[in-house]
Order: structure tokens, then C-alpha cells, then sequence
């Protein structure tokens, strides 16, 4: 048998084998391209910020990958990173659209976000840093994440807002001559996300539901001039305040007749405009007298009605439980007149009055624990349900065991009500054993303390959170004379 041609065949078959491989190893290689080099703009201000060091080194050293929506790109780090990264810049960028009524809008200057280094490299002096460029005589936004630490999520949502608020103040052609400053003031950063949550409904609304008066721990001037640095060194109820201060004069800009398309026009504006911040809003709010005064009552405005709680809301088991406590009198005369309110474990008195009276002295609660069970923690509704048939049953004068039964009620709500504490004490202890940093936010708590004893706001000494704090020090091994010098790392 002549074996020649299947040799000369497999032969055949190893040359092109291997013809295809040289073939394919010189195939090139398929990488994210790099972004454009940008220029440093020849106007750029000695107060910008500089990227985190060693930002360049830690770009060279590794190609980056990019992700894209529209025109923000996201660069470095891992896949995960990025794409939760822009997402949250996205809708970040609709909702802005959706608060200024231009839903349609495009992004028309390119906004690049530049993540660092990863988890467990050395920290940077700041982990988020906003720059503006140019290139080729365009504006470019660039905010630089360091990943040493992670991500603060609500550091990275304010420079996100920032950046679409630059990208508006600058994206429509406004002219920046030589040494002329661009500035969005932290205040309008902070009140355009307060109106954010808001609308979407995950806003705290307690803030604005306080008897603080604001304007007396920070002035409307003080509001407008502060820095990002200033904000940020605020202590005790200052920062509190201005984010209060900041939401609700936002809100109250964006319920003025037009207000929404009137804020878009202002976010054109602001970047750029040099001069008193009033003057901006008379133009672009004319139905607002903008005076200082004014400005204030529009502001007060604003909280009132941001301080309204909805129907929605759900109380804890423990505001609850104190409401509950606080409805459940009813209140009537006696024979010489005089108003005398008793709880309901004595309804007997009530049962010896005319049907009239009865129904007068006990339809105070009736309402009130109507209103109660739409916000109660659902677990309390049973119980005032059957609170509303022992009420009902004292004004037609009939008693099927009312004793017994409010001692049952008793007992249940005693139950919960412990079951909230512990839940609640669980929740203090685990924050409190997870930290892991001193912080010193505990002076600025104690400093907080004092200014409220100053001013006369200090609960009385019975006072249940007290009374709950001492617990706390109690189980934590704190005695009285530390309490007052003791720091805890409550840092998150």
C-alpha cells in the first residue's frame, strides 16, 4: 500500500495549521481606547482643585477601561464600579431635567469621571476632587474619584450635582473671558438635591418639621457666602441648618408661578453671574419680592409646608406608642363645671352622665384615633380598633368586660412597646461596635448640648431620652463623671 499522498496530506494540514496561527498572533489585540489628552485651561483659577496625587502615576500604570451614556464617561477601576457609578450619574442627570421641566434635555458638554487606585491603596487628602478643562477651546468637567476608602456615596452626589450644574451654567455658550471666575455655590448644590429627594419622596422631612429657628443659627448672608470648605468645617446645628435653609429655598423657587422652567434659565445663569445673589432671582423670579426680609418669609414658607407630614408616613412603634398614650383621654364637666380630663381605664365616671355628655367627653379620642390608625405601626391597629368598640360601647353606657379588656390592651402594648426599645437599643449597639475611627463628632454633640441649655431648650431632667441615654451609658460600663468627657467613635 502506497502511504505518500497521506503523508503529503497531513503535511499539508500542519503547514496551514500553522500558517493560521502566525496569522492570528498578528492579529492586534482589541483594548478600550484611552480618552483624549486634555490641556490645562489657560484661565484656570488657583482655588480649583488639583486631582488626588498620584493621579497621572496610577494612570499610566494600567490601561483603563471606559463605560459611556451619552456624554459621561466613567474610566478606570473595574466594570462594576463604573456602570454603578453611571448609573447613578444618569439619573442623577434626569431627574435634574424632570425638577426643570426639560425632560428632553441632552448633555452638551462631555462630563468624565476618573476613578483611582483601588480598595486598600494609601488614602488621598481628598478622595473626590471637580475639575473644568478645556480642549480645543471646549469645556470639559472632570471629577476624579480616589477608591482607596470606597465610595461616599453622598460625597460622590454632591460633585455629580455640582458637575451638572457646571455643564448647564457653561453648556449653552456662555462666555468665560480671561481670569473670570465660574462658580456654583454649595448652597444651590445641596437645595437642588434636597429637592431631589423630596420629590421622590426620600427626603427626611423631620428636619423641617422642628420648632428650630433656623435664621438665628445661620443668616440668609452667611447661607449665600459660604464656601465648600466653610460648609464643610460648620459644627453643631449649623450644617444642619443649611441644608434645611437650602431645600426649602430651592422648593420654594421652584413653586413660584413658572418656577421650573424659570430654574432651568437660572442654572444658565448662576455659573457665571457676578453680583448679589438676589439680583439673579429677581430676574428669573419676578414674582418674588427678593429683598432679604422677604426671602426669609419665603423660606419659613417653604419649611411649613415641607413640615407637613403626609397621610403615608408611618409612625414607629415607639411615636406610636406615645401618641397613643397621650389620645386616650376623655375629657368632660363635673357637677360645678370645672373640666377634668381622666384616662380611659376610668370610663365609670363617664358612664354616669347623660348620653349627651358621654358622647361629648369621648368624641375627642374618637378622632383622634381615627387619625391615628392611618400613620400607626401597622401592628397597632388591631388594638385601636378595639380602643374605637370600648369607646363606643361608654357612650351607649354598656360594659362587656371593659376592665379586662383594657388590661389585656395593656399588656400588648407593654409588649411592643419593649420589643421597639430592643430593636432600637440592638441598632444603637451595632453602630456603636462597628465603628472603628474617633471622629470627633462627639464634642460637636456635647457642643450642641450646651447651646441648647444655653437657650433654655433642654428637656426637663425626667425627660424619657435621658432616661434612655443613661441606660445606654449603663449597659456600656460609662459612669456619671465620664459621661460628660468620654468620645465615641461614631464615625461611619
Amino acid at each position: 500500500m502506497n502511504h505518500v499522498p497521506f503523508v503529503g496530506t497531513v503535511m499539508s494540514l500542519l503547514l496551514w495549521t500553522a500558517m493560521v496561527q502566525v496569522v492570528i498572533s498578528q492579529e492586534p489585540e482589541l483594548a478600550p481606547q484611552p480618552l483624549p489628552r486634555t490641556l490645562p485651561d489657560p484661565a484656570a483659577k488657583p482655588d480649583l482643585p488639583v486631582p488626588p496625587d498620584g493621579s497621572a502615576t496610577l494612570g499610566a500604570r494600567e490601561k483603563a477601561g471606559v463605560s459611556r451614556f451619552g456624554k459621561i464617561s466613567v474610566v478606570g477601576s473595574n466594570q462594576n464600579a463604573r456602570g454603578g457609578i453611571l448609573s447613578m450619574a444618569e439619573a442623577m442627570r434626569v431627574q435634574l431635567n424632570k425638577l426643570c421641566n426639560d425632560a428632553a434635555r441632552k448633555i452638551k458638554l462631555p462630563i468624565i469621571i476618573q476613578l483611582h487606585g483601588e480598595k486598600g491603596d494609601a488614602a488621598q487628602p481628598r478622595s473626590v476632587v471637580s475639575r473644568i478643562e478645556q480642549l480645543h477651546g471646549q469645556y470639559q468637567l472632570r471629577l476624579h474619584v480616589h477608591m482607596a476608602k470606597g465610595v461616599d456615596h453622598q460625597l460622590l452626589r454632591y460633585h455629580l450635582m455640582e458637575m451638572l450644574l457646571y455643564e448647564r451654567g457653561l453648556g449653552a455658550g456662555q462666555v468665560v473671558v480671561d481670569d473670570e471666575r465660574v462658580l456654583v455655590k454649595p448652597w444651590l448644590i445641596v437645595g437642588m438635591l434636597e429637592a431631589i429627594e423630596l420629590k421622590s419622596g426620600q427626603a427626611d422631612q423631620r428636619i423641617y418639621q422642628t420648632d428650630i429657628a433656623y435664621f438665628e443659627i445661620l443668616s440668609l448672608q452667611e447661607l449665600f457666602d459660604a464656601s465648600e470648605k466653610q460648609w464643610r468645617e460648620m459644627d453643631g446645628r449649623r450644617p444642619l441648618a443649611f441644608r434645611a435653609i437650602s431645600g426649602a429655598m430651592v422648593n420654594s423657587l421652584l413653586r413660584q408661578p413658572k418656577g421650573r422652567p424659570s430654574m432651568a434659565a437660572y442654572l444658565q445663569d448662576v455659573a457665571t453671574f457676578k453680583g448679589e445673589t438676589e439680583n439673579l432671582m429677581r430676574k428669573h423670579f419676578p414674582g418674588m419680592n427678593q429683598s432679604r426680609n422677604s426671602l426669609e418669609k419665603w423660606v419659613n414658607l417653604a419649611m411649613l409646608e415641607l413640615g407637613t407630614a403626609r397621610v403615608t408616613q408611618v409612625h414607629s412603634i415607639l411615636e406610636t406608642e406615645n401618641r397613643l398614650e397621650s389620645i386616650l383621654k376623655l375629657r368632660f364637666r363635673d357637677a360645678q363645671g370645672a373640666a377634668v380630663v381622666v384616662g380611659v381605664d376610668r370610663y365609670r365616671e363617664i358612664a354616669q352622665l347623660q348620653p349627651a355628655q358621654r358622647h361629648e367627653a369621648v368624641a375627642g379620642a374618637r378622632a383622634e384615633l381615627g387619625r391615628l390608625s392611618y400613620r400607626c405601626f401597622p401592628t397597632y391597629r388591631p388594638l385601636i380598633a378595639e380602643y374605637e368598640m370600648i369607646l363606643r360601647e361608654v357612650i351607649a353606657g354598656q360594659d362587656h368586660e371593659i376592665t379586662s379588656r383594657l388590661t389585656q390592651l395593656i399588656d400588648v402594648r407593654v409588649r411592643m412597646k419593649k420589643s421597639g426599645e430592643r430593636a432600637r437599643d440592638y441598632l444603637d449597639w451595632y453602630y456603636i461596635t462597628e465603628s472603628d475611627v474617633v471622629s470627633g463628632d462627639f464634642t460637636q454633640y456635647r457642643a450642641l448640648i450646651q447651646a441648647l441649655e444655653k437657650e433654655g431648650l433642654r428637656p426637663p431632667a425626667d425627660d424619657s431620652t435621658l432616661r434612655y441615654l443613661d441606660h445606654i451609658q449603663r449597659v456600656f460600663g460609662a459612669d456619671a463623671s465620664s459621661q460628660r468627657t468620654n468620645r465615641l467613635p461614631i464615625d461611619r
